[in-house]
């Protein structure tokens, strides 16, 4: 009877810690295998063979389609340069140079990765839409106040995140991943 009890305990505690783990390892996926820039994140290894497997089960349980390789590269900030998460009621300057990528977009998104609603209808600045300074430097603002310029609208409650895509980049074969320079996140003010 001691025996049987002993087994019973040992299958439900193994069957715990295992669920437990994978139920970890797949909502903290995110975290596998980061690639990381500055205030900026990445996941080079989200799809493909060399994909992880819990990588790829946290796509599935959130229905997100990653761009392939060939396609190219997305980079997620979710804070400024200080590591302070963005501020949906502050404004934020976000500053970089050329790109190396074909086309790139800058989006602004819900913590649900959803795009803000706003009345301007302007939901990304892109390469080729994009104000430049002195032709080698861009700057776009981010906040609730609309402003002129290379201006993206936040929700003045709650957080976001700031998407960069890369479409058509070298990066995507793993070169110059470590020398990349991404646009900077700097803090302004806040309503």
């Amino acid at each position: 009877m001691l025996l049987l009890r002993d087994i019973l305990l040992f299958i439900v505690v193994a069957a715990g810690l295992g669920t437990g783990s994978a139920f970890f390892a797949v909502n903290n996926a995110d975290q596998l295998e980061q690639l990381k820039v500055g205030a900026w994140r990445s996941w080079p290894n989200s799809i493909g063979p060399d994909a992880n497997p819990y990588t790829i089960a946290d796509q599935a349980r959130r229905g997100s389609v990653p761009m392939g390789a060939g396609e190219g590269l997305v980079f997620v900030a979710t804070s400024d340069d200080d590591g302070t998460p963005l501020d949906g009621a502050c404004q934020y300057d976000i500053r970089g140079g050329h790109l190396p990528a074909r086309l790139w977009s800058l989006s602004v998104l819900t913590e649900k990765g959803e795009l803000i609603d706003n009345p301007s209808l302007r939901y990304s600045v892109h390469s080729r839409n994009v104000a430049w300074l002195s032709g080698q430097e861009f700057e776009v603002t981010t906040g609730p106040d609309a402003m002129g310029g290379n201006w993206l609208m936040t929700n003045p409650v709650g957080s976001y995140s700031l998407v960069l895509r890369l479409y058509q980049t070298s990066l995507t074969t793993g070169v110059g991943l470590g020398e990349i320079e991404l646009p900077k996140i700097a803090w302004v003010s806040c309503q």
